[in-house]
């Protein structure tokens, strides 16, 4: 009875006791399921760590410490041991709770539970700096597990310390009610971080298509902030690193430093500092740069740095804000965004740094203020890069518009250059042409002429040298103009029906007599399969066999040339030709230049066998526009199969075109005006046309020849007009002869271009004018002939009609 009645007196002696001190305004557990208990905590500064659990518990008994008096208290940055005091009493009907204490990134965190005889009942360890492992709950934030028995008074004594800033809020919940608030906030963390994720993603792929630098730092900017956030939360101890505790503690400072890096290098590209602020831009890179020098460093110490890291931050809020502004009155209109952006984050950070200081109070929303204001300058600046975007695009259309119009006019003013370098190639060439073939009309008429006189042998030998050196002069100026022809893209191309087997021994025949002088024997040999007529180019398909053939003849001695044609198989329309040879052969290192424009087997200043080296490349040209393929097969020892195949399918003789039989037609002979002004020309071909039987007057000039029409205007029967002459050329004389017979002074006599002119222009000319042929010279008997008696027939065959 007197142990009950002493105990009875010390339960009130300490009732009284808390009463006096002030312990009685602890918090009271009455049946609800939540209860913020920060505004009852009474704390005490240990500085020096002098004292042990149950001194201090004494102490705070006594009265000593101060009560914090808010829901959310913040001691800021502290040394030593902070203790904290909060006396319970459980009236509810449950004795287990879930104590939510402080903030993640506290470093050391104890918790000593007494009963109402002070003695300790519990004791739990936690902390940013303790093993994840160790926790008595795993869970990211710092959650305690504790059991209050019901209906008697507890004392919950927190020991907390640490180099990181000191929060102190203290929920105390039920089980129940603390997984429901944590299926919130875990639902609301993994949005928050999803969406800063997806924005970091989103804005990488489009640094990748366009390869602006702001998106790149823009992403760096807003991951190391996100991983800053996901760190103090907690959450990057218990999903990324849980077993480094050191690095949780230290990573902060580091984080702090990047983030404001690239927060820096991110405003210095997107508001564009390089070009608008040069010496700006200059020292904010450098100091970005120190920054992340300065990150690896803060590993080494933590309490400088984490306080650095924290005031830092300050002043760059401020220059960040004056920039958008001084640049929007500037013009930039993306600043703008930026500008809301930046306040928005700034406000955010300023608030927090002087929370982190102990400037201002505590309360949830400063806490999570960062979390606040980077959601919403994520946001901000998604328009601010989408409107700089826009207007990128709208200045990059204005400048491409402006260089399409600029290269427009380049284009335009070479495309005249162009042409006039065209048109003076062509007249080029049409001089040249006549320069070159008028002399060498004299020439080879002069030979025609010559031939049919009495001559010794020597005499003959010497004129059939001139006559060989003429042809192969006549060749090298017909393989310039058909070189020029294809390079401009004008070569012509007819497709008419002819009779291939005869043309392809029409080829063999000229180099028959060389190749007997040479000891070859060459022959050639056609498929059964060939058919006799075929559909395409004949003067383009002889002008490729005869090189192809003449090729092999000049280089081959005492051997074997063969030509051999045969329709593929596969393909009806398809003939394949081969001409080879056992000459010389060629080397493996020439044989993939044989095609282009200058290449010959031997290219030495004193080569054997002459020549342009433009004839393969024209055979090259003329088989692909053609719509075929050539090349050769060189064994290494010796000879050559040059081939080509090309699109001839079958034919027949056109329908207004029968065949006749066989039938010698009479020769005609005329009554000729023949005006040219070269004296030399002029008797050439007057000298051919008397050979031929026909009786020729002569005219020295435009003029001269209408006046000699006007004399005897029934006298003649055909004109060979000269083109090039002075005062009046022959385009200017046929067009004055076309007009005086509309006008009936004078019959209608049919006029033919007999001139040097040989290239396209100068031809479509010639008809333009109203000549009804051309003949191109040099000229030889008897193409001559075959031009007369082809123009003569036809005007036979019009009077006949």
């Amino acid at each position: 009875m007197r142990r009950e009645i002493q105990g009875g007196w010390r339960l009130c002696l300490t009732l009284c006791l808390l009463l006096c001190t002030g312990a009685s305004q602890g918090l009271t557990l009455n049946g609800g399921e939540f209860y913020e208990a920060a505004a009852q905590l009474r704390w005490l500064d240990d500085a020096a760590a002098r004292l042990q659990p149950d001194q201090a518990l004494r102490r705070l008994h006594a009265g000593g410490g101060q009560m914090l008096g808010q829901d959310y208290p913040t001691l800021g940055f502290r040394q030593g041991n902070q203790w904290l005091y909060l006396p319970i009493t459980n009236r509810g009907s449950r004795d287990t709770w879930y104590l939510n204490v402080a903030r993640p990134h506290l470093d050391f965190l104890d918790l000593y539970v007494f009963d109402d005889q002070n003695r300790l009942i519990q004791h739990q360890t936690s902390g940013d700096r303790r093993p994840f492992a160790a926790r008595a709950f795993a869970h990211h934030r710092l959650v305690l597990p504790v059991t209050l028995p019901t209906g008697t008074h507890s004392s919950l004594l927190f020991l907390a310390r640490g180099a990181n800033v000191i929060d102190f809020p203290l929920t105390i919940s039920s089980p129940e009610r603390f997984n429901q608030m944590d299926t919130r906030l875990t639902l609301s963390s993994g949005f928050y971080f999803g969406g800063v994720a997806i924005m970091c993603l989103f804005n990488l792929l489009i640094f990748l298509s366009i390869r602006d630098l702001s998106y790149l730092y823009y992403v760096l900017y807003l991951g190391t902030f996100g991983l800053n956030l996901f760190a103090r939360e907690g959450l990057a101890y218990q999903w990324l690193w849980p077993g480094a505790s050191q690095w949780n503690h230290l990573c902060l400072p580091a984080l702090n430093l990047i983030t404001l890096a690239f927060s820096i290098l991110f405003s210095c590209a997107f508001l564009e500092l390089k070009q608008r602020a040069t010496t700006f831009n200059r020292w904010l890179t450098l100091a970005a740069g120190a920054l992340l020098v300065a990150a690896p460093l803060s590993l080494l110490h933590f309490h400088f740095f984490i306080w650095f890291s924290s005031a830092v931050a300050l002043p760059w809020t401020v220059i960040a804000i004056t920039l958008a502004v001084w640049l929007l009155r500037g013009g930039y209109s993306p600043a703008r965004y930026y500008l809301l952006a930046s306040a928005a984050i700034s406000i955010a950070c300023v608030i927090y740094i002087l929370k982190t200081f102990n400037v201002i109070g505590g309360h949830w929303l400063i806490e999570n203020a960062l979390q606040l204001g980077t959601a919403t300058e994520a946001v901000l600046l998604s328009f601010a890069l989408a409107h700089r975007m826009t207007t990128l695009k709208a200045e990059n259309e204005r400048i491409q518009r402006e260089a399409n119009e600029a290269l427009e006019r380049r284009v335009s003013e070479r495309t005249s250059e162009l042409n006039a370098a065209l048109s003076s190639r062509s007249e080029f060439l049409a001089v040249m042409s006549h320069e070159i073939r008028t002399p060498l009309n004299g020439i080879v008429g002069t030979l025609d002429m010559l031939r049919d006189t009495h001559l010794d042998e020597d005499q003959r030998v010497h004129l059939h040298v001139i006559e060989r050196s003429s042809a192969s002069l006549l060749n090298l100026i017909n393989d310039v103009f058909d070189y020029s022809r294809l390079n401009a893209g004008k070569m012509p191309l007819e497709q008419s029906a002819f009779e291939l087997p005869a043309l392809v021994g029409e080829c063999v025949a000229p180099f028959e007599q060389r190749a007997r002088l040479n000891g070859n024997r060459l022959g050639w040999t056609l498929s059964n399969s060939l058919g006799d007529y075929c559909v395409g180019d004949p003067v383009r398909l002889r002008q490729i066999l005869m090189n192809l053939i003449g090729n092999a003849v000049k280089f081959t001695e005492d051997g074997a040339i063969d030509v051999a044609v045969h329709r593929e198989v596969d393909n009806s329309d398809y003939v394949f030709f081969s001409v080879t040879d056992s000459g010389v052969g060629i080397p493996a290192g020439q044989r993939a230049l044989l095609f282009e424009h200058f290449q010959q087997r031997d290219s030495s200043t004193q080569r054997r066998y002459g020549g342009t080296g433009l004839g393969l490349a024209i055979c090259r040209q003329l088989a692909e526009i053609m719509g075929g393929e050539i090349g050769v097969q060189a064994p290494p020892g010796g000879g050559s199969k040059f081939w080509v195949r090309l699109p001839l399918p079958p034919g027949r003789t056109r329908p207004d075109e029968p065949a006749l039989p066989d039938q010698p037609d009479s020769q005609r002979y005329a009554r000729l005006l023949i005006v040219d002004d070269n004296h030399i020309n002029l008797r050439v071909a007057e000298g051919l046309c008397r050979k031929l039987g026909h009786q020729c007057d002569t005219a020295e000039s435009g003029a001269e020849a209408l006046a000699t029409l006007l004399a005897a205007p029934n006298r003649f029967d055909l004109i060979l007009m000269d083109c090039e002459m002075p005062d009046m050329d022959g385009f200017e004389t046929t067009r004055a002869i076309q007009q005086w017979q509309r006008e009936g002074r004078l019959p209608v006599i049919p006029v033919i271009a007999l001139t040097a002119h040989a290239v396209p222009d100068k031809i479509a000319a010639c008809h333009d004018a109203g000549m009804v042929g051309h003949i191109a010279k040099p000229v030889n008997l008897s193409r001559l002939n075959e031009a007369l008696q082809d123009t003569l027939r036809g005007v036979a065959d019009g009077g006949r009609a």
